[in-house]
């Protein structure tokens, strides 16, 4: 009997760990969304057009990522944040990151444009969603 109820209480914190899993959450992601058009006059919606996030390579914070815009022409990131490693001053225990800066590009053939560079990039943090202005293809540039 006593068997039995330990394996119960093991069983049940077995399965409350399993369900808190702190990555993943929303209080550890961001999210970006906008809306890419084919005409000038912002009424036609650009579907297939890639959108890239540009990570600085020496931040662990999140990874690039690129999405493609669906038949309505908007597109939906979900940017994970990861915990930084502790730091020699600090000794133990990981940290999220409170913010993160990233640039943003949309490409379609050999042409872009540019929302943000990562030098003067959005400032994001975990639990946010940035919803950049739409767009044109017309804004495009860079191409041939």
């Amino acid at each position: 009997m006593k068997r039995t109820i330990l394996a119960l209480i093991a069983l049940s914190g077995l399965l409350l760990l399993i369900g808190c899993d702190p990555f993943g959450s929303s209080k550890t992601m961001c999210y970006i969304t906008g809306t890419i058009y084919s005409d000038s006059a912002m009424t036609i919606p650009a579907e297939g057009i890639s959108v890239e996030l540009l990570v600085d390579p020496d931040s662990s914070a999140f990874v690039s990522q690129t999405v493609l815009t669906n038949t309505s022409g908007v597109f939906f990131m979900e940017v994970q944040f990861y915990p930084s490693l502790p730091s020699e001053e600090s000794g133990t225990g990981y940290s999220m990151p409170s913010s993160e800066k990233a640039g943003l590009v949309a490409h379609y053939g050999s042409s872009f444009y540019i929302y943000k560079t990562l030098q003067d990039g959005f400032i994001v943090s975990p639990g946010d969603t940035l919803l950049v202005w739409p767009i044109s293809l017309f804004s495009f540039g860079g191409g041939s």
